[in-house]
């Protein structure tokens, strides 16, 4: 099973947990677990991480069988106070984790930013659930999830410009203005300014905001849950499409995949289920019925075609 796998990783940095769904799959939650340090990037942890997205890539067909415990959604977090701090640097100088790093060498720079690359290519959805601070590699993380939960207490900076570095890294200069647009990632990058949880929510950065740090558990369950409703090849390519998407293709390009995936599920045996199955729940809460119709819109749906 794939949980074997996880606990063969013996993580220190990182606390994992698996929740299995009733339809199949399971949510992973994935924990940074350096409080002490506000849960700042270190060695260990960036190599834990590493290691923990090994096991979540896919393989290599999408149509292949997974184990019945093979997460779908990832729920990515911080203990306590912070979600992330950025990087440790005291972590970095002392080569704390038995593991030296120098991150003035552009082998550990790229190290943290393969991460986010890897974030991405993902088949799961990540769901980052932010209290406290987000800070620099803290941020990109909190921008490479596909959804973001924050507690009114949160608070968002990509502070490398204040460091008198550039104060674009690990893909904020491409995330923040496919988020917020161009002048909100200018005056942010720019300046290094605090961005506080309410003005992120507006600014469309935050999906959903809860009062306090103690609701963000649940409110990034819903959202998983929520995921974990479609089919997993669904959820897939729905993720695939909409990176490739932000990639700046045509409308043209994005439609012809857009056809291919919805004809390639509308004949797919767990689409059809999961269908019926919303369906059923419709028309037990008198919002649907047989006249309802199909599902979509070129395809019927995958009830229609089985």
């Amino acid at each position: 099973m794939w949980a074997s796998s996880l606990a063969a990783l013996r993580l220190s940095t990182l606390r994992c947990s698996l929740e299995q769904a009733p339809s199949g799959g399971a949510v992973l939650a994935v924990q940074l677990n350096r409080p002490g340090a506000f849960n700042a990037v270190s060695m260990e942890l960036l190599s834990e991480l590493h290691s923990v997205l090994d096991l979540c890539e896919h393989p290599k067909s999408m149509l292949d069988a997974l184990p019945a415990d093979f997460p779908r959604v990832i729920v990515l977090s911080g203990a306590r106070r912070a979600f992330c701090g950025g990087v440790d640097i005291k972590a970095a100088d002392q080569g704390i984790g038995g593991q030296a790093w120098d991150y003035r060498d552009m082998r550990s720079q790229q190290l943290l930013s393969r991460l986010i690359e890897r974030m991405r290519a993902l088949p799961q959805p990540i769901v980052c659930a932010v209290q406290g601070a987000a800070a620099g590699a803290g941020f990109a993380l909190a921008m490479a999830s596909d959804v973001r939960i924050a507690s009114r207490d949160a608070k968002f900076s990509a502070a490398f410009v204040r460091l008198g570095l550039t104060g674009t890294d690990m893909g904020t200069s491409y995330f923040l203005w496919r988020l917020a647009g161009l002048g909100i990632a200018s005056e942010l990058l720019l300046t290094g300014r605090t961005l506080p949880a309410e003005r992120a929510y507006q600014l469309g950065l935050v999906n959903e905001l809860v009062d306090s740090p103690a609701e963000l558990e649940g409110a990034a369950k819903r959202m998983a849950a929520d995921m974990m409703a479609t089919s997993r090849l669904g959820l897939q390519l729905t993720k695939e499409q909409l990176s490739a998407a932000a990639e700046g293709g045509s409308l043209r390009a994005a439609m012809t995949a857009e056809n291919s995936h919805q004809i390639l599920l509308v004949n797919n045996k767990e689409a059809a289920a999961v269908a019926q199955a919303w369906m059923t729940s419709l028309i037990a809460k008198g919002s649907g019925g047989s006249g309802s119709g199909g599902v979509g819109g070129g395809a019927a749906g995958p009830r229609s075609r089985m």
